[in-house]
């Protein structure tokens, strides 16, 4: 029997057409905000992910053992690789910023693997530094057209400061963070009342998950929950990312979380996600983790996010257009001229198949060109015209709207 399991999704002619489309306009996007685009190896030693706090679970990592012995992994995680480059070779990135498109590997997802395309910035710990790579998130779904979208902003270190207070242990913590990530209400006082929690705390951590929507109403209802100077601190600098989300004009894709956690524990301060409607799942992570390279012996701040480059190509239909391939076909006695011409069309960046003509051969629905010895016939369904000329056609073609 067939093993139905695949590592990673068969991408057919036009949904690969599309995903190309996707990176292509995130990859010239980021390029155009001076990131530079690096690879990483696919096989990574297990201790890379293992020595590093707070990233993936080992348990979801896909392991294979090389000759020497050694364990190893598929690539679970971008940004921790990379942060590691980034403090070996700094030198040859004086900006700080690097983008990717890598596949990653989990044994959690259906298909294994998928696709994801992001930045990293590192060098810079301002709120300016924040609002640029969120801006950036939001006008690359912009340029790819993607409908209806919003990014949740939120702080990492804002509810943390009330669980140092609650004083959970990891179960209890993990069950708590469900609860308010599912904003699910009615089952966070009975669960932190059954621990013993005091009155005051408990309000506090119940209104966590109602912290959200408009950046004004869930600032002013933060204020209320406040407890310490960090947390005073840590709401003044979410404020500070929106007024300059204002500036560069985004701020109505832009709402406020901050009941938002992400299990990657090494974020450290703004986090943030994307979502469409009518996807369950969010199309872009991110976060500032300006302590993770202490695993590679330096402290650099740094910020990043990555899009969920297949979700994205499924938003895609409706929008996208594929480009149209015309068929020249050539009487015998024209075959180098109907190379010549062709190559005239791919140097143009239009797509051409080449055959010699067949009168059995069916009609297609795409544009077609017939180089005979005196003239070349262009067709496409109803509309026919005839030149003389390799010259009248292309000045015709590109200049008439045919396609």
């Amino acid at each position: 029997m067939r093993n139905k399991q695949l590592l990673h999704t068969m991408f057919y002619p036009k949904q690969f057409s599309k995903k190309r489309h996707v990176i292509h306009t995130l990859t010239g996007r980021f390029s155009k905000f001076g990131y530079q685009q690096v690879e990483t190896p696919v096989f990574e030693n297990y201790d890379l992910y293992n020595d590093v706090q707070g990233t993936v679970n080992t348990a979801d990592m896909l392991k294979l053992i090389d000759p020497s012995g050694k364990v190893l992994v598929l690539r679970p995680d971008a940004t921790i690789p990379i942060a590691r480059h980034y403090t070996n070779l700094q030198e040859e990135v004086a900006t700080g910023r690097l983008s990717y498109v890598l596949d990653i590997f989990r044994s959690t997802t259906e298909e294994r693997s998928r696709t994801q395309a992001g930045v990293e910035l590192f060098g810079e710990r301002t709120p300016e530094a924040d609002a640029e790579l969120i801006a950036l998130a939001v006008t690359s779904l912009k340029e790819l057209e993607i409908p209806s979208f919003k990014i949740e902003i939120g702080h990492a270190a804002f509810y943390k400061e009330l669980l140092r207070e609650a004083d959970l242990d990891a179960m209890q913590q993990k069950e708590l963070d469900q609860y308010i990530q599912s904003k699910n209400i009615s089952e966070i006082v009975p669960f932190l009342k059954d621990l013993g929690l005091e009155a005051a705390l408990i309000e506090k951590l119940r209104k966590i998950p109602m912290l959200y929507g408009d950046a004004s109403f869930v600032i002013d209802e933060a204020e209320n929950i406040i407890s310490s100077d960090k947390m005073r601190e840590e709401l003044d600098y979410v404020s500070r990312v929106y007024q300059l989300l204002q500036d560069y004009q985004v701020d109505s894709y832009i709402s406020i979380n901050l009941g938002l956690i992400n299990h990657m524990n090494y974020y450290s301060g703004i986090i943030f996600q994307g979502f469409a409607e009518g996807l369950g799942q969010p199309i872009m992570m991110g976060g500032r983790y300006d302590y993770l390279t202490r695993s590679f012996h330096q402290e650099t701040p740094a910020i990043g996010f990555a899009f969920e480059v297949d979700l994205l190509v499924d938003l895609l239909p409706g929008i996208f257009t594929e480009a149209e391939i015309i068929q020249l076909r050539y009487e015998a006695s024209e075959r180098q001229h109907a190379f010549q011409l062709a190559e005239l069309f791919r140097e143009a960046n239009q797509t051409v198949i080449v055959k010699a003509f067949d009168k059995k051969e069916n009609r297609s629905d795409s544009p077609e060109i017939l180089v005979k010895s005196e003239e070349i016939v262009y067709s496409k369904q109803k509309e026919a015209a005839v030149f003389k000329t390799n010259q009248e056609l292309l000045d015709w073609y590109f200049r008439k709207d045919v396609k």
